[in-house]
């Protein structure tokens, strides 16, 4: 989980410092840029609030899942010039799926720990999100100077979600395989 923080808070960070910039380059104005980074930022916020609703019906791991893959691929679709309304949504679900998400995974790691090392738990995976709430504009400040393809660029955002798929699956397969045991030990 502490990688999915970190994973998490590089993209909302790097969208955050980077998206008005990428979206100018690629030739919008600056009122639409800094309205594109306003549509993320509702994203997040409705996000948040949708999936707790879907976590309560889901499950929280499903849910994260599915959130960090949906936020991947639009934000890699955003390097392909669409119409602005497609733009907005693309960038609107990318807001869900990694502010929202962020906002999930706090659920998550408070789910994970015992009550007596909760506090400890949450502060170390909050710790390691800073680490990449640190590391996400530089990244993208990386790629600027290196003069990418647009789309490059937005896939590079992409894959830190990607990787959080993955993570958030080896947590949610590991943890059902522990609660497997426990039950067999019980059962015995």
């Amino acid at each position: 989980m502490w990688l999915c923080f970190f994973c998490c808070l590089l993209m909302v960070y790097a969208l955050g410092s980077w998206l008005p910039q990428l979206m100018r380059s690629a030739g919008y104005s600056l009122g639409s840029s800094l309205s594109f980074l306003l549509a993320l930022n509702f994203g997040g916020m409705f996000g948040a609030i949708a999936g707790g609703r879907l976590a309560d019906r889901f499950g929280l791991p499903q849910v994260v899942i599915a959130y960090f893959l949906l936020g991947a691929i639009c934000i890699s679709l955003l390097g392909l010039n669409g119409p602005m309304p497609i733009l907005y949504l693309l960038i609107f679900v990318a807001g869900a799926g990694t502010t929202g998400t962020q906002i999930l995974l706090y659920a998550s790691v408070a789910d994970f720990y015992d009550l007596s090392v909760r506090s400890t738990g949450l502060g170390w995976a909050s710790g390691m999100g800073r680490v990449g709430a640190i590391v996400g504009p530089m990244l993208g400040g990386v790629l600027l100077a290196a003069q990418l393809p647009m789309t490059l660029n937005f896939v590079a955002f992409a894959i830190p979600g990607l990787v959080s798929v993955l993570a958030t699956l080896v947590f949610m397969l590991s943890r059902r395989q522990l609660a497997n045991r426990e039950n067999y030990a019980l059962a015995a």
